[in-house]
């Protein structure tokens, strides 16, 4: 990037097994970027496999941020992503590169490009486990019934059964109110030119799906599930991550290999018309500028960079 660039981030975005990876690196290597991971998966340690996060090979070189930034057991929240993802941005600003915020997670993307603050509250570790022995003896729908008192937006907005999201907005809305009212708007001060990476044909999406949980169990996803539940225990990050929950529910004997397969292709598949949902309605600043690209047409990266080469240089002028 010159000097005189505008403030510019490029976010690739888009749902589960779209080839959002591939992209932003074929994108750095062409622009003289790095990519910012934006996945909240990806921030844990050793969770590699199952989280399809890039290996060295497949980076080719290029400098990765975000990735292994704490262990399972350990909790990292979007506000938190916020301060460390901008601030390896203003670092990339001064040395002239071109940052590249690439992945899937939603509410990491809003806090970050869009301006959505969040408070910070410090996780209540006595909170979590009253709220953890609560859901073992009455189940999550207990949770679902305190939040429901505390914070009905919010409890509209959480996946059913989705305990982390819960436990974390009872913890906020105990402390400083209702969580949804806490959330305030200030627009980021950089430049934000949004690649959705979306599809018309939603079989080919769940064909990508399938195919890369095959590659993953091919790769040890199953022997790294068990390996990381014998280490740091049947964590949240574990629960609540496509496929380990599957798989580790496979290796507790409570399902069959086939049944586990079943299960993670169609909570990925969930997951990817969530985020297509999501990301649609993204940007909510009209100032911010979005372009979809459809990978049912084109799923060469390559091509796409070329394409955005001339976009880039076009807004930079």
């Amino acid at each position: 990037m010159h000097a005189q660039s505008k403030r510019l981030v490029v976010a690739v975005v888009g749902p589960t097994a779209s080839g959002k990876t591939k992209l932003a690196i074929e994108l750095a290597a062409a622009l003289d970027g790095e990519v910012i991971a934006c996945d909240s998966r990806t921030v844990y340690r050793h969770m590699n496999v199952g989280t399809a996060k890039p290996t060295m090979e497949e980076r080719k070189g290029i400098e990765h941020h975000l990735l292994d930034v704490v262990d399972p057991d350990q909790v990292y929240t979007a506000a938190n992503f916020k301060k460390d993802a901008a601030a390896v941005i203003e670092d990339l600003f001064t040395r002239e590169k071109l940052p590249i915020v690439c992945g899937g997670t939603g509410l990491y993307s809003r806090v970050l490009l869009e301006g959505l603050n969040i408070p910070e509250v410090e996780p209540d570790e006595t909170l979590r486990k009253e709220l953890a022995e609560l859901v073992k003896e009455k189940g999550v729908e207990a949770l679902e019934e305190i939040l429901e008192k505390l914070d009905p937006p919010s409890l509209a907005r959480i996946e059913k059964g989705d305990v982390f999201r819960l436990v974390r907005a009872i913890e906020v809305s105990q402390k400083l109110g209702p969580f949804s009212q806490m959330a305030t708007m200030q627009r980021p001060d950089f430049d934000v030119l949004w690649l959705f990476l979306n599809v018309h044909n939603r079989e080919i999406l769940r064909e990508a799906i399938v195919k890369r949980l095959l590659a993953q169990e091919a790769d040890g996803v199953i022997e790294e599930a068990k390996a990381l539940s014998q280490r740091f225990g049947l964590t949240q990050a574990l629960l609540n991550s496509v496929p380990y929950k599957e798989y580790l529910a496979y290796l507790d004997g409570k399902m069959s290999l086939e049944q586990a397969r079943e299960e993670a292709v169609k909570h990925n598949y969930q997951l990817a018309r969530r985020q297509i949902m999501w990301f649609r309605k993204s940007p909510k600043s009209l100032e911010q500028k979005k372009l979809t690209f459809l990978i049912d047409e084109s799923t060469e990266a390559e091509r796409l960079s070329e394409s955005m080469r001339e976009i880039l240089q076009s807004s930079r002028a």
